[in-house]
């Protein structure tokens, strides 16, 4: 084998189910996790692997190794990989096979070069090669041949992977040196293609459980091993645990009974990121999925006792504006009451900007969030005159916490739920309503965004107009509580807003334009922000 350098014996790498495990612990130098050896095992013995577990296993880092092993043991060799987020495979299997490579190259002369661009490419000859494509053109997946192929499909769950990404990777597949591995997060239900791929015999399945996973072992003293950097703790599974499924930690064997699917005592009312992300398994029916509040939270809010809005608390406003035929609607909230002030049916912003400035002059200094997109620029404008702690805000803007949410849509609501959880108080019938309405319609799904801080995944919201459709109008009290929200906390939250209340408490009622020249405020609420 012309590709190995001459200390090593390559016969070690051509043959066996331990051939690729060889080469990773030998001429990469690494220390594998058990679940990375199961897949280099896998990739030499079958030709067809659908990988499913949970996070932070290592399962993209062992693909990325299993791509390199087999493209560099492979003579003449061709290795295609895509991915349901084509972001994702670049940071998640590119990058640390490009630096795998790198680092080989130093230590031991493995030959090749690497390029990064539209796709992104280790060359070792001319038709010897491991390249990145696309998954919107499925035919790039077509009909490779050459003396042994693998076609990777990472993130294979998500909705751009379809039945034809696989067909096509399939032709490339032709004989017994061929390979072709899927890769994916458990799907949310028996219908996606991943979950027909798992039926079918031609595929050997292997599933990990994050709560079986090397570091996870080690932690709980189950493994006598030195932890291996970038897999998921214990610590981290309990902090999961908790606050997806809102219980105490009931330790770790009692957690892997309830969440797998063979065990008597398997549990259907765990929350769906928790089925997906740390045991592993599709989620049963009676999962409860990621949304920012449920129904029960809301009918809590509902029946608590409500009472005036505190002056000695944190207060914030949202405005949302009227379209043609919605409201324009006012609602404050402090820490544990939300107040909807004011709903005003039509478009005559002039006016509806005086009785706000009415209503409003009199209130302890706050942020007002103005839903400030096409016909509501007017309104923001009028009102930022009198308050210049006024925000501009739009439901598609960029999020506060731009490596956590998609948009300040998911952020707002995000936050929103949060309040109504840590003992939020409504009495108003028309947001017990729409909150009801959106606990049925509103659920998050993670997106990976490689521009936003390191490329991981945000959480992004059903789209509001899915929201209106159900509901049959606009959400506009629900709108307004949520920017009141999304300013309280978002916006700086309870710390912001104490840079200008001072640490005293209150500021005067009524005097907004001193107050905020004062001091803190001027500084952080710019009229642009």
């Amino acid at each position: 084998m012309s590709s190995m350098p001459q200390n090593v014996d390559p016969s070690r790498y051509t043959q066996g189910p331990e051939r690729y495990v060889r080469f990773g612990e030998e001429v990469l130098d690494l220390t594998l996790s058990r679940e990375q050896k199961r897949i280099l095992r896998a990739l030499a013995e079958h030709q067809r692997v659908l990988i499913q577990s949970g996070n932070g296993v290592g399962k993209s880092f062992g693909v990325s190794v299993a791509k390199l092993a087999f493209v560099a043991t492979n003579l003449d060799s061709t290795v295609l990989g895509t991915s349901g987020s084509y972001s994702q495979y670049v940071d998640a299997v590119w990058r640390p096979l490009k630096t795998l490579h790198r680092d080989a190259k130093q230590r031991v002369g493995l030959p090749g070069e690497t390029y990064d661009g539209g796709q992104p490419t280790l060359e070792l000859g001319g038709d010897w090669f491991a390249k990145v494509v696309s998954p919107r053109d499925p035919g790039d997946l077509e009909g490779r041949h050459a003396a042994a192929v693998l076609v990777i499909i990472e993130e294979a769950d998500k909705a751009y992977i379809e039945d034809e990404h696989f067909d096509s990777a399939g032709s490339s597949v032709t004989d017994d040196d061929d390979r072709m591995i899927a890769i994916c997060n458990p799907p949310r239900d028996e219908t996606n293609v991943v979950a027909e791929k798992k039926r079918s015999e031609r595929w050997h399945v292997i599933q990990f459980s994050t709560l079986d996973s090397h570091n996870v072992r080690v932690d709980a003293d189950e493994l006598d091993a030195p932890k291996i950097s970038g897999l998921t703790d214990l610590d981290t599974v309990i902090d999961d645990w908790e606050a997806w499924n809102d219980e105490e930690w009931p330790g770790l064997d009692q957690a892997r009974a309830w969440s797998e699917p063979g065990s008597p005592d398997f549990r259907e009312d765990l929350d769906e990121r928790w089925y997906r992300r740390r045991a592993g398994v599709i989620p049963p029916e009676g999962a409860e999925a990621h949304r920012p509040w449920t129904r029960e939270d809301v009918q809590k809010a509902w029946d608590r006792p409500t009472s005036p809005l505190d002056t000695d608390d944190e207060w914030a406003t949202g405005i949302d504006v009227a379209r043609s035929g919605d409201r324009t609607v006012a609602s404050t909230i402090d820490e544990h009451n939300a107040d909807v002030r004011y709903e005003k049916q039509g478009t005559n912003h002039v006016e509806q900007a005086e009785r706000l400035r009415s209503l409003l002059q009199a209130d302890p200094i706050h942020p007002l969030t103005v839903d400030a997109v096409g016909e509501g620029s007017g309104l923001e404008d009028m009102l930022e005159e009198s308050f210049p702690s006024t925000i501009r805000f739009g439901a598609g803007g960029e999020p506060k916490a731009e490596t956590e949410f998609y948009d300040c849509w998911a952020e707002g609501c995000y936050h929103l739920g949060q309040w109504l959880k840590n003992g939020g108080s409504i009495d108003h019938r028309g947001l017990y309503e729409e909150l009801m309405v959106a606990a049925r319609v509103l659920e998050f799904e993670e997106r990976h965004l490689a521009s936003r801080g390191d490329g991981s995944e945000v959480l992004k919201l059903t789209p509001k107009s899915e929201l209106k459709e159900r509901l049959g109008r606009s959400p506009d009290v629900l709108d307004a509580t949520m920017q009141a929200a999304w300013a309280r906390e978002a916006e700086g939250g309870p710390r912001g807003v104490r840079s200008y209340y001072g640490d005293d408490g209150g500021a005067p009622a009524g005097d907004w334009e001193s107050a905020l020249t004062g001091g803190g405020a001027s500084s952080y609420y710019e009229p642009d922000s």
